[in-house]
């Protein structure tokens, strides 16, 4: 995965996620995370997270032919909301990479060929770009642990800190 690729956020579980990790303020710096017009007016709220940290994502609009196909993807496929499907067809049409925690989405999107990153990812990301330390990493995973309110498994969360820790040893 590159850095100048796309990545279309597709529900407020990533961002409340990096919320509660303090580190939404980093992810947002890089300029290639969007998120579509219709999470930011529609799902996002104070719960979600600092809202003026996520004013500063760059939208991403649907257009009105991709609006028609949600119609046509939802006769198909049962289980995916209307936003599910308008995320998925914008990161498709725009060669993105799908970040969501949805994990209906996330087996969708992977089985029609587009690149999925969860919470876990993009903290991985963050610190392989140097934007965050493997301390600052590791940090961020302790906090998404000891949050009841994040739906990564704790067994994922130990596994990655795992991870991060033997880097940090191995360096």
């Amino acid at each position: 995965m590159t850095i100048t690729t796309k990545i279309i956020i597709t529900d407020t579980n990533i961002i409340t996620d990096l919320s509660n990790a303090n580190i939404l303020d980093k992810f947002v710096m890089l300029d290639n995370v969007y998120i579509s017009d219709m999470v930011k007016n529609d799902e996002v709220n104070y719960d979600t997270g600092n809202i003026d940290i996520i004013q500063k994502f760059q939208t991403i609009e649907a257009t009105p032919e991709q609006i028609s196909e949600i119609f046509q993807i939802s006769r198909e496929i049962n289980g995916l909301s209307p936003y599910d499907i308008i995320n998925y067809i914008i990161t498709r049409d725009n060669n993105a990479i799908l970040a969501t925690g949805d994990k209906k989405l996330k087996v969708f999107s992977e089985n029609n060929g587009i690149e999925v990153i969860r919470t876990l990812k993009i903290i991985k990301l963050l610190n392989i770009k140097n934007i965050i330390s493997k301390e600052e990493a590791i940090n961020a995973c302790m906090l998404l642990k000891n949050n009841d309110c994040t739906r990564i498994p704790k067994k994922e969360i130990d596994k990655m800190i795992d991870e991060l820790k033997n880097d940090l040893v191995n360096c």
